[in-house]
């Protein structure tokens, strides 16, 4: 008995290690192809490109000088966790809203994973939008559905979104990163989610420091929801830049009756937190997480 133990043990430790050493072995190659001529170190960052990533996707980027394209280009995936926490929680047939899609690098990944799932992603910046149409069109995924509006607590009015070409994941309605301007047509959640009859099972928002402003785009579903979970970005010099007070986006949400907790630790928020930067859980207080 002893001695099938130590040879199970053995056969588990050789698996681990030859799986590691695979991952090692990927990651040299890819650290070699960096270096060759025409890798990304040395080729012109700010030109448009397409490759493969993760699940058999295409993706074409604007650029990789902006963090969103090149983690996509280098890793093949942009924040796994995060994909795996949503296509973990989501229910069967259940509904996934991402405000702030950017290219699709959540949005796409969510809708290849689970075909079961109707994704709605919105991007303000045309320029960006571009690219997630474009992304959705490559790839052929006909459970998502993507619009070029940006959230707003009024429907239908044209504002101005400030959105630069090589950071196209910095886009917001403060001119923080670029003075130059496109106005955006704007819709409220919860107009949108009335007109398209939808009861949502989870929301990410990532829209540089505007959290706060989309969260009272839906009051009306965050007073009557039950069952949706909600994952949205803090950070702390974002906020300020779109002159909300640091952290009143969390503060707004639990005076809805949320709970709050740290996506990556599942600790619980109880107090707003006022530097840094996290992803932050929100679910109802009668949820049992």
């Amino acid at each position: 008995h002893c001695e099938n133990v130590i040879y199970n043990d053995f056969n588990k430790w050789q698996a681990n290690f030859m799986a590691c050493c695979q991952d090692y072995q990927k990651m040299l190659d890819k650290i070699n192809e960096a270096f060759q001529p025409g890798g990304f170190l040395f080729c012109d960052k700010k030109i448009e490109r397409t490759f493969k990533v993760q699940n058999d996707l295409t993706f074409t980027v604007p650029n990789i000088t902006e963090n969103i394209s090149l983690e996509l280009m280098v890793n093949g995936i942009y924040e796994p966790q995060l994909v795996d926490y949503i296509c973990t929680e989501l229910p069967p047939n259940g509904i996934y809203i991402d405000v702030g899609a950017n290219v699709g690098a959540l949005a796409l990944q969510v809708a290849k994973k689970r075909s079961d799932v109707k994704v709605y992603a919105f991007e303000a910046a045309p320029s960006v939008f571009a690219f997630l149409k474009r992304n959705n069109e490559n790839n052929d995924l006909a459970n998502l559905f993507i619009y070029n509006l940006a959230i707003h607590t009024q429907d239908d009015t044209s504002i101005p979104f400030y959105s630069p070409m090589h950071l196209n994941g910095k886009g917001s309605f403060a001119p923080v990163f670029t003075q130059e301007a496109v106005n955006v047509t704007t819709i409220s959640l919860d107009t949108f989610f009335m007109q398209q009859q939808l009861q949502p099972n989870l929301i990410k928002i990532d829209v540089e420091g505007f959290e706060y402003l989309v969260l009272l785009s839906m009051k009306t579903f965050l007073k009557d929801n039950t069952q949706c979970k909600i994952v949205f970005e803090f950070v702390d010099w974002a906020e300020q830049a779109a002159q909300f007070e640091i952290g009143q986006a969390q503060d707004y949400i639990i005076q809805m009756g949320y709970q709050l907790k740290d996506l990556d630790s599942l600790i619980k928020v109880s107090q707003p937190i006022k530097t840094g930067s996290a992803m932050l859980l929100a679910t109802k207080n009668e949820l049992k997480n």
